[in-house]
């Protein structure tokens, strides 16, 4: 046990939230021990023993319980036990140890061999006995397809580039992407932009007959038959074989609209139709439908038929019940066929048709009853099978098949009827969701064709493809996730991945609203914009694709320019609007550096205001995007930044800065991320290089922690690469993992981080480790369990 004297404080109320977890837990783990098991050994438990000491010594100043800043006191930790359970905190109080954001400068800091023996423990202690435990990874909530999936999918199902999804609502963000399942909420406007998104994709993949072009023949002409259950009517036709769209009238006297018509068995030969009418009009009843005429076809046969939907076992169900009672025209009873009029032959050659057309529809109906339905069934099973991406079950082809048998049995083409069933299987659940059923919450190893899914909606976002599936199919998917990955990866699809994954982390989405003042860019517009957005995607590509070190994102001897850009940054020799690789020295004679994402023309705009650059933005964007330690929200009433001409014209932006930061609310946050940002203050807000702004000469210099400074943009990078590259190696597998798995990660997940980054560092910083030690990993194989 330790006691802890009050003393004046001397921190600010804006200490990094990270700071103030770490100084709350060496004060918590006090209170508690003091009231916990007095017997308990010390000697024993290496927290109490080697940690608590040191956090006494440099932390617990800031944090006493009655009245700790930031409001953040935690207590109960009275043993190694405890300490343990606090979950994600020592992780970050890992990263500020080792980075030396902590403790702050002016407070007094512990020795290399002190910030050791903490790192030392969390390293070894803590992370032994959090990934010790045989605990199952915790539970992907089941997600929908956000829109740039549903778009890559719809693509890869039907062969056609229609991006539908443009109309859905935005997709909601949660822990900074868009494929988070906890965040894809579905509204009624989805349901009606799904079932309108349906219907056009398969209206454009699907051909249908048309008949319009054809003028129309009578084959029954003035006379009309008598139509009773024991004698069908026929009469001969002369149509020349092909297809036909018919409207057969059949008159029913004295009948009210309300009695429901009966079924008719109408053929031209080898092809009959069961039908159902298609319309009511008086006492006309209206059947129209598509019919087959081949060869040495010559007559027209009409019958009434039994009424699929009928109750066998109710006697008002039968034909004679359908055909009977008071129905009268002229002097006979029941029903009379009318008219016939037909158009048609339509011309159709299916190998004519679209290549969507002719993948879906692979095998052609011979246009009787019977193969109708028969091929009906085999394309809706493939196809639904694709679309949910693993083998349909019997009961889910006779749902569908049921939506094709309505269509069907009104006398709709073949195509027709397929289109409708084929629709109904992009509304359902199965294909709008990615789906892994789940049994009572209990953990499972992911089924083939579950995996397979993940893996692609993770570098490919979109469905597997059919080498995927046919392993799946195999039972192989598992066995050979390494050839997967990389097969998988050298694919041009993988470029969903940099686009999805690189455009969230590094927020190059949000290019697309930035809008820089055009009196002071004028050169800045859609080309400039879209040439910054590619030279970051192609370069983060290049190291994917190459399993480069992923230190190069950092910084890096090359880059990727077509001749827009490359005329910005006043590059030498790239002409053209291709992007081509351009290698880069250090530093020009200037000093510019433009290696590495940092100093890439579109992190640069991203991170400026519209009329100026902004050093907080930039080292906020440092802390949160590439090293996962965001400072915390400023205090409520902090004044903002004096923006009069006076003020500009007085001091340099640095020169007020510091002046703003004499506000003890603002001090502690804005010193490190500040003195980073300015260390970027060579390049303006569009990412040109430039010495001067505003008339005052720019000083990139700073101060990493007490013992560490750097010079300008250049030194940062080298600092990044040695001081924080296990903060940034983890918090890009933590981005990484949350990505793939499509939500938030728990504490249990950072085994999973941990184990994957030290892989990453025994093999050189390749980047494709991060990739397979993902896909390898329990929290993507398997289907977890919720909390």
């Amino acid at each position: 046990m330790f006691k802890v004297e009050p003393t004046i404080k001397t921190c600010s109320i804006g200490w990094l939230r990270l700071v103030a977890l770490l100084t709350a837990i060496c004060l918590a783990t006090t209170a508690t021990a003091q009231n916990g098991d007095a017997s308990k050994d010390d000697s024993t438990d290496t927290f109490r023993r080697d940690i608590v000491p040191l956090l006494e010594q440099y932390c617990v100043e800031c944090h006493l319980e009655d009245d700790a800043e930031g409001g953040i006191a935690l207590d109960g930790f009275a043993s190694q036990d405890d300490a343990i359970q606090a979950g994600r905190v020592w992780i970050r109080i890992l990263d500020v140890i080792e980075s030396g954001a902590m403790p702050p400068e002016e407070m007094p800091q512990p020795t290399s061999q002190q910030r050791q023996r903490i790192i030392d423990w969390i390293e070894n202690d803590y992370f032994a006995a959090l990934c010790s435990e045989n605990v199952a990874p915790p539970a992907v909530v089941i997600r929908r397809l956000n829109r740039q999936e549903y778009d890559n999918t719809l693509r890869d199902l039907i062969g056609l580039e229609l991006g539908l999804a443009k109309d859905f609502p935005a997709d909601d963000i949660g822990f900074g992407y868009d494929n988070i399942g906890s965040a894809l909420n579905v509204s009624p406007i989805h349901i009606e932009k799904y079932l309108r998104a349906a219907q056009q994709a398969m209206e454009a993949a699907i051909v249908l007959p048309d008949a319009d072009p054809y003028s129309p023949a009578e084959l029954i002409g003035l006379r009309t038959y008598p139509l009773s259950v024991e004698a069908p009517v026929e009469f001969e036709h002369h149509l020349e074989p092909g297809r036909y769209l018919v409207d057969f009238s059949l008159v029913r006297a004295g009948v009210d609209e309300s009695v429901q018509p009966p079924w008719l068995k109408i053929g031209f030969g080898s092809d009959a139709r069961r039908l159902t009418a298609t319309r009511i009009q008086d006492e006309t009843v209206v059947y129209r439908f598509w019919i087959q005429v081949n060869q040495q076809d010559s007559v027209v046969r009409i019958e009434v038929d039994e009424d699929p939907t009928a109750d066998a076992d109710d006697p008002a169900t039968t034909i004679e019940a359908n055909v009977s009672g008071d129905q009268r025209y002229g002097n006979n009873r029941g029903l009379h066929a009318d008219s016939m009029v037909v158009r048609g032959p339509v011309r159709w050659e299916p190998d004519s048709l679209p290549q969507p057309h002719q993948r879906i529809l692979f095998r052609q109906s011979s246009h009787d009853d019977s193969s109708r339905r028969e091929v009906g069934k085999e394309l809706i099973t493939r196809f639904a099978s694709q679309a949910f991406r693993r083998p349909v079950t019997e009961a889910e082809t006779d749902r569908i098949l049921a939506v094709f048998d309505l269509a069907n049995d009104r006398g709709e083409s073949f195509e027709c009827a397929t289109q409708i069933a084929l629709t109904a299987v992009l509304v359902s659940p199965q294909f709008l969701y990615l789906v892994e059923p789940e049994s009572s919450n209990v953990d499972r190893p992911l089924t083939e064709y579950e995996l397979a899914t993940r893996l692609s909606y993770y570098l490919w976002s979109t469905m597997p493809d059919e080498a995927l599936l046919e392993a799946a199919k195999q039972g192989r998917v598992r066995s050979d996730l390494n050839q997967h990955v990389a097969r998988m990866l050298a694919d041009p699809k993988s470029a969903a991945l940099v686009q999805n994954f690189v455009g969230q982390w590094l927020r190059l989405r949000n290019l697309d609203t930035v809008s820089p003042d055009p009196e002071l860019f004028p050169s800045f517009g859609d080309e400039l914009r879209d040439a910054m957005r590619s030279e970051t995607e192609q370069f983060f590509a290049y190291v994917l694709r190459n399993n480069r070190s992923v230190l190069e994102l950092l910084d890096a001897d090359y880059t990727f320019l077509n001749e827009t850009l490359a005329q910005h940054y006043g590059v030498q020799g790239v002409a053209g609007p291709e992007f081509r690789r351009v290698s880069l020295a250090p530093q020009d004679a200037q000093g510019m550096t433009r290696g590495g994402v940092l100093t890439q023309a579109s992190v640069l705009t991203l991170t400026s205001n519209p009329n100026r650059t902004s050093p907080v933005k930039r080292g906020q964007f440092i802390l949160q995007q590439l090293l996962g330690t965001p400072p915390p929200p400023p205090p409520p009433g902090v004044s903002e930044l004096d923006e009069s001409p006076q003020a500009t014209e007085a001091a340099s932006l640095r020169e007020r800065m510091e002046q703003h930061r004499t506000n003890p609310q603002c001090a502690a946050c804005h010193k490190q991320m500040d003195a980073i940002g300015f260390a970027l203050e060579n390049y303006d807000a569009v990412g040109r290089w430039r010495s001067s702004a505003d008339g005052f000469p720019v000083d990139p210099s700073g101060q990493w922690s007490s013992s560490i400074r750097f010079e300008d943009a250049a030194d940062l990078k080298q600092v990044l690469q040695s001081q924080a590259k296990k903060t940034f190696t983890r918090c890009l597998v933590e981005n990484m993992l949350t990505y793939a798995l499509g939500r938030s990660l728990q504490p249990r997940d950072f085994c999973t981080v941990e184990e994957i980054r030290r892989q990453l560092v025994s093999d050189q910083f390749r980047i494709q480790n991060i990739i397979v030690g993902i896909v390898q990993s329990d929290a993507f194989g398997r289907r977890g369990v919720g909390d």
